[in-house]
């Protein structure tokens, strides 16, 4: 290819558009989802951004109304405290 040639060529263009970011679920949302869709979302590494702490907080509070402390506990590693004898 001559210097003409690969000068004359237009480059490729490039693919701007932003991809379609899904939205976080509403307050409404969240209470209608399972706990199984509750622990994904809350284990997702999103979750652990501070802008997200309101929602971790709800998903957290959803999950210990539906399951109990213990299971949250769990899911979170957290240990209770207590030492086997």
């Amino acid at each position: 290819m001559n210097e003409l040639e690969y000068l004359s060529k237009a480059p490729n263009p490039v693919n701007k558009s932003a991809k379609a970011v899904s939205s976080p679920p509403t307050k409404d949302q969240i209470h209608t989802m399972t706990t199984d869709q509750l622990v994904k979302m809350l284990m997702s590494p999103e979750m652990s951004k501070p802008v997200n702490a309101a929602q971790r907080q709800q998903v957290i509070k959803i999950l210990q109304e539906r399951e109990g402390n213990a299971f949250v506990d769990r899911i979170l590693g957290k240990s209770s405290g207590r030492t086997k004898k």
